[in-house]
């Protein structure tokens, strides 16, 4: 039972995935339901940015070359490195392969995991922040670039004004609040109860972008992912990764910066939002799927990597 209480987020994604998928018609108005959505959208990176602190970031702004350099990896890197491996995996999740190498870094569990491997997370957060507050501009620009003539020019403009209206402004509009001292104080102490808020809101967009595939294979408008297509996008992923969170602690060690922005370099330069990868794959009628593998490989992968760092900070300790 603590096991699954431990895993509840994830045992939750994946019955209201298969619930959605193959129970998809009695929810189809349901899914069509735009306002639903975005209010969902809005709402959870509201409640996922509130509890941030920017007061704590005044180290990482004094010293931008840890969060440069993991948002470079995050959001250049990482794109380039999917670009020619994407048509691997098929025509059905080689698009959602694009969306989730171009999804900014996540806004929680990054810094929670630098945190507990012994690093700096104010870089983890300032990297939050960077990536986030330019996605309406850099996720629609990898998409049009990746996907070529895929994807109709008014398609990504509006996921651009969605993007910019239902992500960047309610992630400001969090900031302005905890300019309200009760406000900031209430929402950081009330940290956890918020996260499960957010939590809640992404397993809505879960189920509705897993609805929205049903109804699309129903329809014979595309074909399910073979096995083989499944294995090859999350080796794929897995893959690409671990290449960037140890690629990214090399390059801040070689470049003389300390452990702790090594560490926190290492997790948000890898890992990837759940929210804006739905909300735009949704928009844009690729599939969830590997924006789903990516976040759950990455909440499995980093956790391990997470114990590991911390016990050779506690043996250099001793």
């Amino acid at each position: 039972m603590k096991q699954i209480r431990k895993q509840w987020f994830l045992i939750s994604l994946v019955v209201l995935m298969a619930i959605g998928f193959f129970a998809c018609q009695p929810f189809e108005s349901l899914a069509n339901q735009e306002w639903l959505k975005w209010t969902v959208v809005s709402v959870t990176m509201f409640l996922m940015a509130w509890p941030l602190s920017m007061g704590r970031l005044r180290r990482a702004a004094t010293r931008p070359l840890a969060p440069l350099l993991a948002t470079v990896l995050n959001l250049l890197i990482i794109p380039l490195l999917i670009w020619p491996l994407a048509a691997l995996a098929g025509a059905e999740l080689g698009p959602g392969l694009i969306v989730a190498a171009a999804t900014p870094s996540t806004l929680a569990s990054a810094a929670v995991l630098t945190r507990y491997a012994g690093g700096d997370d104010s870089v983890a957060i300032m990297v939050t922040i960077l990536t986030n507050s330019t996605c309406f501009l850099v996720l629609p620009f990898w998409i049009m670039v990746q996907t070529g003539n895929q994807i109709e020019s008014a398609a990504l403009i509006q996921t651009i004004y969605k993007l910019f209206f239902f992500v960047v402004l309610p992630i400001a509009a969090a900031q302005i609040a905890r300019l309200h001292y009760p406000s900031g104080q209430w929402a950081t102490l009330n940290k956890p109860w918020l996260s499960k808020l957010a939590l809640i809101g992404i397993l809505v967009m879960v189920f509705i972008g897993a609805v929205k595939m049903g109804l699309r294979f129903a329809g014979g408008v595309s074909t399910p992912p073979g096995s083989q297509e499944l294995v090859i996008a999350t080796a794929i992923l897995l893959a690409i990764h671990t290449l960037i969170f140890w690629l990214g602690i090399w390059l801040a060690c070689r470049i003389g910066l300390p452990r702790d922005e090594q560490i926190a370099i290492g997790f948000s330069g890898s890992q990837k939002t759940l929210m804006i990868g739905l909300s735009t794959a949704i928009n844009l009628g690729f599939s969830i799927i590997p924006i789903v593998l990516y976040h759950a490989l990455q909440l499995l992968v980093d956790t391990v990597f997470a114990e590991r760092l911390r016990a050779q900070e506690e043996e250099r300790q001793d």
